[in-house]
């Protein structure tokens, strides 16, 4: 089994996103309704990488927020080799944060 495959069944449900000027504005927006700030280098990486190396396999940390009581709270991406044009984007540990993330996207497809 792929590291990729592998890696997404470790982890809860992700959001599979187009990496184009949109997922700007969606990480933007995301930051907001979170109140947190992604590594913005970790971002510029994701459209450096689009562009220059279509066939690896990439992983990217956005947040990481350490917990002395919860699970730490990270929001990571991953592009498969297969998938080149396109970023899973998920949210895992914390205390209820996960539930806001999917609460975000939730929010943006209904409306």
């Amino acid at each position: 089994m792929p590291l990729f495959a592998r890696s997404m069944k470790r982890h809860p449900p992700y959001q599979s996103l187009f990496i184009d000027e949109d997922l700007r504005v969606t990480f933007n927006r995301l930051q907001s309704f979170l109140g947190i700030v992604f590594d913005q280098e970790e971002i510029e990486q994701v459209f450096f990488d689009a562009e220059h190396d279509q066939i690896s396999f990439k992983y990217y940390t956005f947040y990481t927020a350490d917990s002395v009581f919860f699970p730490e709270w990270e929001v990571t991406g991953a592009v498969s080799e297969y998938e080149p044009e396109t970023l899973f984007l998920q949210s895992s540990g914390g205390f209820g944060e996960r539930k806001r993330f999917e609460q975000f996207f939730s929010d943006r497809t209904n409306t």
